[in-house]
């Protein structure tokens, strides 16, 4: 009996509902750490272009929702919006502990690597085809503020943090392939070379 596959959807403005409140909360993480490093005005500045850049997502998201149709379905973010709320979750936990500012970098570094703005981007232009173009850079990574993030966490991080940064860094995100490798299976376990000029030989 073949096994039927169910597609499973969720509504639009549900999706949206949980971006927006996502992006929203890292918003708010980085503007409690403006409020706590604001004695550093080169740090400071950094956190309020951070929270600056996650509540213009938060708006533009909330201009989409205002013009999709509320009975409309979307694929299933599900499982991907997971991962990001226990992340987020986590963070914020963490941030209540943060004895200074290397531990604030960490936690930044670990937010901006997550998919979260991706996300937000991918559903958006998904949804928004019938919409007025949003400029491809709404979600795109922002190169001076992760610049400046990168330079601040060279110079108050610490290495392991630095490490973590290096992924957001625009080298980095120049090497990654852009196509991943095509890995076909084969048909069955592959023979020593040695194997094969035996079966030959055999078989003259």
């Amino acid at each position: 009996m073949p096994v039927v596959v169910r597609e499973v959807w969720m509504k639009v403005h549900a999706a949206l509902d949980q971006l927006i409140e996502l992006e929203e909360r890292v918003g708010h993480l980085y503007i409690q750490f403006y409020k706590r490093f604001s004695e550093l005005p080169g740090v400071a500045e950094l956190w309020w272009e951070m929270a600056l850049e996650e509540h213009g997502h938060a708006g533009i998201l909330k201009m989409v929702k205002a013009l999709t149709d509320p009975a409309a379905h979307a694929g299933d973010l599900r499982p991907r919006l997971r991962p990001l709320q226990t992340l987020i979750r986590l963070c914020e936990r963490e941030a209540q502990r943060v004895a200074g500012l290397r531990e604030a970098l960490a936690i930044a570094v670990r937010l901006e690597r997550s998919e979260l703005d991706r996300l937000g981007r991918e559903t958006m232009r998904g949804i928004a085809r019938n919409l007025p173009v949003v400029p491809r850079s709404a979600f795109a990574p922002h190169e001076a503020h992760l610049d400046r993030l990168t330079r601040t966490v060279r110079k108050f991080g610490g290495e392991e943090v630095l490490r973590e940064a290096w992924a957001l860094s625009p080298e980095a995100r120049d090497r990654r392939p852009a196509v991943a490798p095509d890995r076909r299976p084969s048909a069955g376990p592959r023979s020593s070379p040695q194997a094969r000029r035996r079966k030959t030989a055999a078989s003259r």
